[in-house]
């Protein structure tokens, strides 16, 4: 949905490290907050604690969900390619230090992340 996004948005081409990180990013932060967090998409914490073990909408996640979470988390985070892998990295990187806004306006603006 990202990349949808991103043309939406009138992003110009990007080369494929920045967009597929970026989109990698934000797969990343979707399954931190909506899986790992505990609550589903009304998750207000990314605590890692959940007070039911069943899946649904408004309660918590079930062990394999977050075992499912925990498997994609990890394949972004080790990913070896150069778009995809370094690519992440390196915009994760910029989003911590820079936040996603401003991550995403430099992009828009210069087709590069910040550093």
């Amino acid at each position: 949905m990202m990349h949808s996004w991103l043309r939406l948005k009138g992003y110009r081409t990007l080369s494929p490290d920045i967009e597929e990180g970026i989109c990698q990013v934000l797969a990343h932060m979707w399954i931190e907050s909506e899986i790992m967090g505990g609550s589903g998409i009304n998750a207000t914490s990314t605590s890692s604690s959940s007070s039911s073990s069943t899946s649904s909408k408004k309660g918590g996640r079930s062990q394999f969900e977050r075992k499912l979470g925990d498997f994609f988390k990890h394949q972004i985070e080790s990913d070896t390619s150069v778009a995809y892998g370094d690519g992440f990295r390196a915009g994760n990187q910029a989003v911590l230090q820079y936040g996603l806004k401003r991550t995403l306006e430099h992009i828009r603006l210069t087709g590069t992340l910040p550093f």
